[in-house]
C-alpha cells in the first residue's frame, strides 16, 4: 500500500474554489461548519461545569452512550439534545439577529 502526501494548501483552495463556485457546496460547508462549532460548543459547555459524560447521563436520564453520540453529532434528537442541554445547566433561547 502506497501513501501519498496531501498538499494541504492545494486541497484548501480547491475547496474554496468549489464553495465560491457551487452554492449547493457552500452551503454543505456551512452546515458541516456549523455542526462541527456546536460539537466543539456542547463539550466545552460540560466541561465548564466540570462534568464527565456519565455525570450528565445521570443528570438527565441518558446513557451515556446517548451523551456521547449527542456530542459527537451522531443522530442525537432534539428532545435529547434539550435533556443533554439542561443537565448540564442551560437553555435553549432563539433569538432572531
Amino acid at each position: 500500500m502506497a501513501f501519498i502526501l496531501a498538499d494541504l494548501d492545494k486541497e484548501k483552495e480547491e475547496l474554496n474554489r468549489l464553495i465560491a463556485e457551487n452554492e449547493d457546496a457552500r452551503k454543505a460547508h456551512e452546515e458541516f461548519q456549523a455542526r462541527i462549532a456546536l460539537q466543539q460548543q456542547l463539550i466545552q459547555m460540560r466541561k465548564a461545569e466540570n462534568m464527565t459524560q456519565t455525570d450528565v447521563a445521570n443528570a438527565t436520564g441518558l446513557s451515556q452512550q446517548a451523551v456521547s453520540r449527542i456530542e459527537r453529532g451522531a443522530g442525537a434528537t432534539i428532545s435529547s439534545l434539550i435533556k443533554y442541554l439542561m443537565g448540564i445547566g442551560y437553555r435553549i433561547e432563539l433569538k432572531k439577529n
